[in-house]
């Protein structure tokens, strides 16, 4: 009887040690978990963020833009280069505001989609995360980003971004989602160029998701 009444503490311990470990190392479908991650990013009303765009040219490799951005209320701005140049934008509704490098002044172009398209990843970095099919999606790991955990995903979509699809092909995309928040936090996006089948690469970054980010109308 003695031996019967230590054996049951025993066994509910294992018990609970079984199912604490089972819930830490059970893996979580990289479907839904990828689509969770993107969703809570698209609802995000604000966030800071990071481009870092590299193509290979001629067989060097060139970095075409280095910028950190902010998104608050709708309104963003960026700062930093574009294709070597010194650049610092702000939009605010359908009005988008420009520095002027030399003088210094900034300059104000009212509706003016054509230059947003240009600028369309560098002022919604969700552009870049936008797909019709994500195809086969694979957990590839687990890892400390910034000292958070994340799940990370590999996958090979088919985008929906026309100017990605004009001059890009074969897009492979590595998302990194927060355990905590469930929401990606950073992404790496590999192509080839269409014409000379040089790679390209863009790494987006993610964080203060949520906050509360205020981006005025610059003084002109």
């Amino acid at each position: 009887m003695r031996k019967k009444k230590l054996l049951l503490p025993v066994i509910i311990v294992t018990i609970i040690i079984g199912g604490f470990l089972g819930h830490q190392f059970r893996q979580p479908d990289p479907v839904k978990l990828v689509t969770t991650g993107l969703e809570g990013l698209y609802n995000a009303t604000s966030f800071r963020y990071s481009v870092s765009q590299h193509q290979w040219v001629d067989g060097k490799d060139r970095v075409l833009t280095q910028i950190q951005g902010e998104k608050g209320s709708g309104n963003v701005r960026i700062t930093g280069q574009l294709v070597g140049s010194e650049t610092e934008m702000v939009l605010i509704g359908d009005a988008l505001y420009s520095k002027d490098p030399l003088t210094k002044n900034w300059v104000r172009f009212n509706s003016t989609p054509a230059v947003q398209e240009v600028f369309l990843a560098e002022l919604d970095p969700l552009s870049s995360l936008q797909f019709k099919e994500l195809g086969d999606v694979k957990l590839s790991g687990r890892q400390k980003l910034d000292g958070k955990k994340v799940w990370i995903c590999d996958f090979q979509p088919s985008v929906q971004n026309q100017i990605m699809e004009e001059f890009w092909k074969d897009f492979s995309y590595t998302l990194f989602i927060s355990k905590s928040q469930k929401t990606v936090v950073k992404a790496i996006i590999q192509a080839k160029n269409k014409e000379k089948d040089e790679p390209m690469s863009m790494t987006l970054q993610f964080k203060d998701i949520g906050e509360k980010i205020s981006i005025p109308a610059p003084d002109i």
